[in-house]
């Protein structure tokens, strides 16, 4: 009888935890990608109301006393203190891109986020480049204007918005000009943008050993190597119905010399011998032998 079925030493399996970081280009004309200007009491003020509430409450004049919302604003922002909410307000100014989840899996990689707006230029013909500083806070690489020429290009005076990693939101709250003729208002607001991310996702890789000893699976299951019965066949079909009815293998395969290639490997739940959970396709026939112990490493990505 063939040595069809094996178990498998759970003892072998290992799992192993990975991050990993797909860069995304996106276009205003990516599916899900939505712009939206909001200000408070316009016909947005929902988007106002909402992410004043879960986001930025604790830096608005209209909120600010409102302490029995402080545990969902902190459940929601990061608390290190490194990102700051002091620039939204209630003017026109105020805008929120979504970015759908399945564009940034779990959330969107700290310090890979650029935002480039392609309808607005300054005199040279410079796009509009608004970057994020790894902390949440959102600022423009290139901006002509900022709020103090003292301190760095990314320092807390001249952020122009915030990004919140987890939820694939981004803000542009700034009420002042990037250049002379382009304000942070026009920036998104029915403008033609480009957005680059890291993408990030924990994958668990889990690995089994299956292990074949020398006296084991020495036979093959391919009927290709069996030999026809006696007779005239007029059809394939007839011919290969000929080869599945018998057990006998054509002679040059009858050899001592004569050992089966490995092709596939299937994995089943205790049980169930006829789906298999797992199939493990082998990129080569791996020929097995009859002296040594062969392992095969079998590596599934989740």
């Amino acid at each position: 009888m063939y040595e069809v079925f094996k178990g498998v030493d759970e003892s072998s399996g290992i799992i192993e935890q990975k991050i990993v970081n797909y860069t995304q280009n996106l276009t205003t004309s990516s599916l899900g990608i939505n712009s939206i200007n909001i200000v408070a009491g316009s016909i947005s003020s929902s988007y106002w109301d909402t992410l004043n509430l879960m986001f930025y409450m604790s830096g608005s004049p209209s909120y600010a006393n409102e302490s029995k919302f402080t545990s969902t604003l902190h459940s929601l922002t990061r608390t290190d203190g490194r990102q700051f909410f002091n620039k939204f307000h209630g003017y026109p100014s105020s805008s929120v891109i979504t970015i759908p989840q399945q564009y940034y899996g779990e959330k969107i990689k700290e310090g890979s986020f650029t935002l480039t707006d392609k309808s607005f230029t300054d005199n040279a013909g410079n796009n509009v480049i608004i970057r994020d500083d790894s902390y949440g806070n959102l600022y423009s690489s290139n901006a002509h204007h900022s709020q103090s020429s003292t301190t760095s290009i990314s320092s807390s005076e001249n952020y122009v918005g915030n990004i919140f990693y987890d939820y694939g939101l981004v803000t542009i709250t700034e009420t002042g000009s990037w250049s002379g003729s382009v304000d942070y208002s026009d920036i998104t607001n029915n403008s033609n943008y480009t957005l680059q991310f890291n993408s990030y996702n924990t994958i668990f890789s889990h690995e089994y050993s299956v292990t074949l000893n020398p006296n084991e699976f020495n036979n093959s299951m391919n009927y290709t190597l069996k030999s026809p019965l006696s007779g005239s066949y007029t059809t394939m079909n007839e011919f290969t119905a000929s080869l599945m009815g018998t057990q006998f293998l054509a002679q040059e395969f009858t050899s001592s010399n004569f050992q089966p290639y490995i092709t596939e490997i299937n994995l089943y739940q205790d049980g169930d011998i006829f789906e298999p959970v797992i199939r493990a396709k082998l990129p080569k026939p791996i020929r097995k032998s009859d002296v040594i112990t062969t392992t095969f490493k079998i590596r599934l990505d989740l």
